[in-house]
């Protein structure tokens, strides 16, 4: 699987190579276990041999839990995005009926005698 590949790679071609993502490549490099090397310009290299090995020994989730969301799914998603929605937008009403509500108070007259300007 690893034969055709150079003796050092960058992560995308080791990401290529070994059939996952760039920034999974990354990830195990940080969290060191993936074995890389910096060369003279800050560059990502990794061996083949070190890629295999941690092929090996890296857990790799079935496909099948990567599967596309059914039509269910969607549906039940969409319906719950829109009673959220309908939801918010009721409650940002309510508070601008109380906005509304507290600024034509403000706004009115007091009936207190010591409130009265002279």
């Amino acid at each position: 699987m690893l034969a055709h590949t150079h003796m050092h790679m960058s992560p995308a071609q080791a990401a290529k190579a070994s059939g996952v993502s760039r920034w999974t490549i990354m990830r195990a490099i940080k969290s060191h276990e993936l074995q890389a090397i910096r060369d003279n310009r800050n560059q990502w290299k990794i061996t083949a041999k070190d890629l295999a090995q941690w092929q090996q020994h890296s857990v790799r989730t079935p496909d099948v839990l990567h599967a596309a969301h059914s039509p269910e799914i969607v549906i039940e998603l969409r319906e719950r995005l829109a009673a959220e929605t309908a939801r918010a937008n009721a409650a940002e009403a309510d508070r601008d009926r109380w906005q509304a509500l507290a600024e034509k108070l403000t706004d009115r007259p007091g009936w207190w005698a010591w409130l009265r300007r002279r």
